[in-house]
């Protein structure tokens, strides 16, 4: 009776990867890719520099993208369904869903004091469709469903890349100035791609028996990562996988880890100033990805950049000039003519923020991906689900890019992978693997 019931209880278990569970990992997949994909450009790779002219960037900040407007709400009514429909699961309201709707409030409320109130309201309710649309998923699904939709999504936008690149005769990667961009700009690119590679190497651990073929797909995504030659999101991917290695170990491996790593970094360093030797400035084309012609001395012409923003900063330091009201046709005609290049956005997701809901905002933004980084890491002590640890090293590679690059406070892919790993931790139903193990050995108990 006892070995009738063990089998019969792991047949359930067993049942976490069957053909409803895919289907709705699949279906994510496509309401992902699909929603995003108002925002690609088949022509990328014929752009010059991969930048718009300026007519088209203030043209864009004036109006937006009808198209994606109602693409955004359709994710939102089927993220609503989600919520309505399923119902094993309850919500949790944790200290990373307190600090998102405490940022989300303060966004919201930026209209009353924003330079362009209906921007501000428009690009608003985009952000809250998506997050409505991420936590309706994650109601619906797993954190290992999460992971895999993670792992096709990113494939299709390679695979498109690619297949426009082809079409256009712009696939040329041994031309050494080349960079793959595919449907959209290269940092751009390189974050999907960067977000693919931390999940196929997740997933490895989720599902063990396929590990070669998510090892492969972790190589041909992190080939063309290179191909990029983003250099921040390039650099990110080993450090996120390094602290997704440290989440995974015992408490007493992180410490010697962590000395060992500071000692041998310190016994380098000083070995380097003894011989007189610079690796960096030795190794720079290396280290600048064969970009070493675009300022890489000022990264990439950030710094001036900044310099420039630090002073609509110093006017309105607190609350900003209003949620995505700040890069208006003006501000990026007076910066484009200020800087001599075309930009409409800080090229950092903290300044930004800083823009645009100030400093307040700011630090809501960090707290809230610093907590669900913990949370993660946490949570995947408590549960030993791999599916955590994706949540873990995602996190930091956002985290990581946000110094260098845009996207982390909007209607991205990032933010929309940011409220993802967020609802992941507010629906109960991610604690069922534990919760069975317990029923488990209580059935056990008293069958015996």
């Amino acid at each position: 009776m006892t070995e009738l019931t063990l089998n019969s209880l792991r047949s359930q278990r067993s049942t976490d990867w069957s053909f409803l569970p895919i289907v709705k990992t699949v279906f994510l997949a496509v309401v992902v890719a699909v929603t995003f994909f108002s925002e690609q450009d088949l022509t990328m790779s014929l752009t010059e520099n991969f930048v718009a002219d300026i007519e088209d960037q203030e043209s864009w900040a004036s109006g937006g993208n009808s198209l994606r407007r109602i693409v955004f709400l359709g994710c939102a009514v089927i993220g609503m369904f989600s919520l309505l429909l399923e119902r094993g699961k309850t919500f949790r309201f944790n200290l990373p869903t307190a600090l998102i709707v405490i940022y989300l409030l303060w966004a919201g409320a930026s209209a009353a004091w924003s330079i362009d109130a209906g921007t501000t309201i428009r690009r608003f309710s985009l952000v809250l469709c998506c997050a409505i649309g991420c936590f309706g998923f994650c109601k619906l699904i797993d954190v290992k469903d999460a992971v895999f939709a993670a792992v096709l999504v990113s494939l299709a936008y390679l695979g498109l890349g690619i297949a426009a690149e082809l079409a256009f005769g712009t696939f040329r990667p041994h031309w050494g100035e080349y960079r793959f961009a595919g449907s959209m700009h290269p940092n751009i690119q390189a974050a999907n791609l960067a977000i693919g590679c931390i999940a196929a190497y997740t997933m490895a651990s989720v599902k063990p028996k396929f590990k070669v073929v998510f090892y492969g797909i972790f190589g041909l995504l992190f080939l063309f990562l290179i191909l990029t030659k983003c250099r921040s999101a390039t650099a990110a991917v080993p450090v996120s996988l390094g602290l997704i290695w440290l989440a995974s170990q015992p408490v007493r491996n992180i410490v010697i880890g962590l000395a060992t790593g500071f000692w041998l970094l310190s016994c380098i360093s000083l070995l380097c100033l003894a011989v007189d030797f610079n690796p960096i400035m030795e190794n720079s084309e290396v280290l600048l990805m064969g970009r070493g012609e675009e300022t890489g001395e000022s990264l990439t012409g950030r710094l001036p950049l900044w310099q420039d923003l630090a002073e609509y900063i110093s006017y309105r330091p607190w609350a900003g000039y209003g949620f995505k009201a700040f890069w208006n046709p003006r501000h990026i005609a007076d910066i484009a003519l200020s800087q001599q290049w075309v930009i409409s956005e800080a090229h950092s997701s903290y300044v930004d923020t800083t823009l645009q809901l100030g400093i307040v905002g700011t630090i809501l933004l960090f707290a809230t991906a610093l907590s669900i980084f913990f949370y993660s890491a946490i949570t995947y002590r408590k549960t030993m689900q791999p599916g955590y640890l994706f949540l873990v090293g995602g996190v930091a590679f956002c985290i990581i890019r946000g110094f260098t690059e845009s996207g982390l406070n909007g209607s991205s892919p990032i933010t929309a992978f940011l409220f993802l790993a967020l609802a992941a931790h507010s629906w109960n139903g991610d604690r069922i693997p534990l919760e069975s193990n317990h029923n488990l050995n209580d059935t056990l108990s008293k069958n015996a």
